[in-house]
């Protein structure tokens, strides 16, 4: 999931009265690094749960917070040996 604004996590943290990401993490049981990342930018994705379990903790609206990240995939048709 991608984080859509790391200023509006910053909010959402500040109005639900969380004064640091530690306490967040505890909350949700995830790293403070994972948090931290996303608080100051440095990281913009995590898992769909960690991002259901930070809108559930902030009482965001689902998907206000992050957004899927479709990926494109690329995959190399694997041609054996014997058919070549």
């Amino acid at each position: 999931m991608r984080l859509i604004s790391n200023d509006a996590l910053k909010s959402y943290m500040q109005f639900r009265g969380f004064r640091s990401v530690n306490e967040l993490a505890m909350r949700i049981g995830v790293s403070k690094a994972t948090i931290g990342h996303l608080h100051s930018g440095a990281r913009r994705t995590c898992s769909p749960k960690t991002a259901r379990l930070i809108e559930e903790a902030l009482q965001a609206p689902p998907n206000s917070l992050f957004i899927p990240e479709v990926t494109p995939v690329t995959r190399e048709k694997y041609q054996s040996p014997a058919a070549a």
